[in-house]
C-alpha cells in the first residue's frame, strides 16, 4: 500500500510521520516553493497536542515548544494557561476560561519542524486525479508529472483543489458577512517592547462592545535582544460598516486605523494599531467556511483531511486542532488497512467520523463568529458554554 499526501503543512507532515512510524509507504507533495510558503500566522495548540506528539517521532516532539511564538514563555508555570477575553474599550477582563497546556505556535516554525526527516516534493501543484484500472489512484501535477498510489488524501487547506474535484460546484465555500484582516507588523524597539509587555503572554484577544474583534500576539523573535526584529500578528474582524468595507479592495490598513480611533480602543490596542507603519501590506481576505457536504471517496481511493475537509472560522480556535486530530484518525485508518481491513471500509469509517465532527465544529465556530460581534449576547456563545473543548468530547449545547 502507498499513500499519496497532497499538502505538506503541519497536518500533512504529521500525517506522513505517523505513516512512517507505522511502516506504511507514502509520498508527500506540496505546491509551495519551499517549507516557508507565503502566509504566516500563529495558532493556539490545545487539545490536539497529544495527538500531534503521537504522530511525530520522539526527537521532533521534544522540540515542539521551540515552535512557540515566544519560546521563553511557559503560561502554565506563570498561572496564565487560560484564555482571557478583554473588553477592548476598557481593557477589563470580560470573560475567562481555562486552556490547559496550551501553546501559541508559530505555524512556519512548526511546518519546518514537522518537515524534518521527510522527503517533501515541493513545487508540485495538484491539478487532478483519476482512479485507474488496477484499483489505484493517480494524481497529476501542473508540471506534467504524476504519481500512482493506493489512496490519496487532500491535506491542501481551505482552498483545496482535491476537494474541488471531489465535490465540484458543491465545494464552493460560504462567505460570512464580516471584514477580515490578518497580517504581520513590525515596530520600533520602544514600540515593540511596550506592546509585548502589555499583551497577555499566551495570546491577547479583545472584543470592543461596538462589535470589533482584535487578536494580537508576537509572531517572530529572530533576535530576542533586538525588539526591532520582532514581528507581530494582527487579526481583526468586524461587520461591514462602509462601502469600502464591502468593496474590501483598497486602503485596508487605513480603514482599520480609522475604526480603532473612532471606537476609542484602550491600550495597548490603540497604540498597536496606530503605530503600524503605513506601508505595511494587508492582503485582501474574506471570512469563508466550507459547506458541510459529504464527498464521494471513489471506493476509498481519495479523501480529505484538515481544512480541506472542514474549513472553519477561528473565533473558537478549533481549526488547527481538528486538522491535527484528522491526521491522527487517518493514520489509524491506514494502520487498520495494513492489518487487514478493506481499504474502502476503513476510509468510509474515517470519512464518517471527520464529516460528523467537522459538520458540528463548522457550525459551532460559525455561531461563535456571530456571537463574537454581538457584545450583549456574547455570554450565550459556544466559547462560554464549551470553552475550547473539542466538539467530539463536549456536545454542542444546541449550536449544531
Amino acid at each position: 500500500m502507498k499513500v499519496l499526501i497532497l499538502g505538506a503543512g503541519p497536518a500533512g507532515c504529521a500525517l506522513a510521520h505517523g505513516l512512517k512510524k507505522a511502516d506504511i509507504p507514502f509520498r508527500i507533495f506540496d505546491k509551495g516553493e519551499d517549507v516557508r510558503r507565503n502566509r504566516h500566522w500563529a495558532f493556539t495548540l490545545g487539545w490536539a497536542r497529544p495527538y500531534l506528539l503521537e504522530l511525530l517521532p520522539e526527537e521532533l516532539g521534544a522540540k515542539l515548544n521551540s515552535c512557540q511564538v515566544d519560546p521563553n514563555v511557559d503560561c502554565a508555570a506563570i498561572g496564565q494557561d487560560k484564555i482571557i477575553l478583554y473588553n477592548g474599550q476598557t481593557r477589563e477582563e470580560a470573560f475567562t476560561f481555562p486552556i490547559p497546556n496550551a501553546r501559541e505556535i508559530n505555524i512556519r516554525q512548526l511546518r519546518t519542524l514537522c518537515a524534518e526527516g521527510l522527503e517533501v516534493q515541493y513545487r508540485k501543484k495538484f491539478t487532478h486525479f483519476e482512479v485507474i484500472e488496477n484499483g489505484g489512484v493517480r494524481v497529476y501535477f501542473e508540471d506534467g508529472t504524476s504519481e500512482e498510489g493506493d489512496v490519496a488524501v487532500g491535506v491542501d487547506g481551505a482552498m483545496s483543489q482535491v476537494r474541488q474535484q471531489l465535490l465540484g460546484p458543491a465545494a464552493t465555500p460560504d462567505l460570512l458577512p464580516f471584514v477580515l484582516m490578518n497580517f504581520n507588523a513590525s515596530y520600533t524597539t520602544e514600540q515593540a517592547l511596550y506592546i509585548k509587555k502589555n499583551l497577555h503572554p499566551l495570546v491577547d484577544i479583545a472584543i470592543h462592545p461596538a462589535g470589533h474583534y482584535i487578536r494580537t500576539n508576537v509572531l517572530d523573535m529572530p533576535d530576542q535582544n533586538d525588539p526591532s526584529t520582532w514581528t507581530f500578528q494582527i487579526l481583526s474582524t468586524w461587520a461591514p460598516k462602509t462601502v469600502e468595507d464591502y468593496d474590501n479592495e483598497t486602503d485596508r490598513l487605513k480603514r482599520l486605523k480609522a475604526l480603532v480611533k473612532k471606537n476609542g480602543w484602550a491600550e495597548p490596542y490603540k497604540s498597536a494599531i496606530e503605530w503600524i507603519p503605513d506601508d505595511t501590506f494587508v492582503l485582501r481576505d474574506q471570512l469563508k467556511i466550507w459547506k458541510t457536504v459529504k464527498w464521494e471517496n471513489r471506493d476509498g481511493r481519495v479523501t480529505l483531511c484538515g481544512d480541506a475537509a472542514h474549513a472553519m472560522t477561528f473565533h473558537r480556535g478549533q481549526g488547527a486542532n481538528n486538522a491535527l486530530f484528522d491526521s491522527y484518525c487517518f493514520v489509524e485508518a491506514m494502520k487498520a488497512v495494513r492489518d487487514g481491513k478493506p481499504l474502502k471500509e476503513a476510509v468510509d469509517e474515517y470519512d464518517e467520523k471527520i464529516l460528523k465532527r467537522g459538520m458540528e465544529e463548522v457550525q459551532i465556530s460559525k455561531a461563535q463568529t456571530f456571537f463574537t460581534h454581538d457584545w450583549e449576547n456574547f455570554i450565550n456563545s459556544p466559547v462560554i458554554k464549551l470553552g475550547t473543548k473539542p466538539s467530539h468530547s463536549a456536545k454542542s449545547e444546541g449550536y449544531q
